[in-house]
């Protein structure tokens, strides 16, 4: 996976106090209905974190922003 398809795939984060699980649009019905039936307090959010990513490989350099938050990622 590329870095800007890994920043746009759907994230979650798990709370501990209190335990809750947030899932961003994008998860599908069936996979939040398992975590509900495993006992997971799982919500729906917009988002959970702003990311910005830069590859580095064989000398050159593939940036990725976060579409969810004004952003950008920057390198040289």
């Amino acid at each position: 996976m590329n870095p800007q398809d890994a920043i746009d795939w759907p994230r979650f984060h798990h709370q501990w106090k209190p335990d809750r699980l947030y899932l961003e649009r994008g998860f599908s019905p069936d996979t939040e209905a398992l975590l509900k039936a495993r006992g997971h307090q799982a919500e729906t959010t917009s988002s959970v974190a702003n990311v910005e990513a830069i590859r580095v490989e064989n000398g050159w350099l593939e940036g990725a922003s976060d579409g969810r938050a004004s952003g950008k990622a920057a390198g040289y």
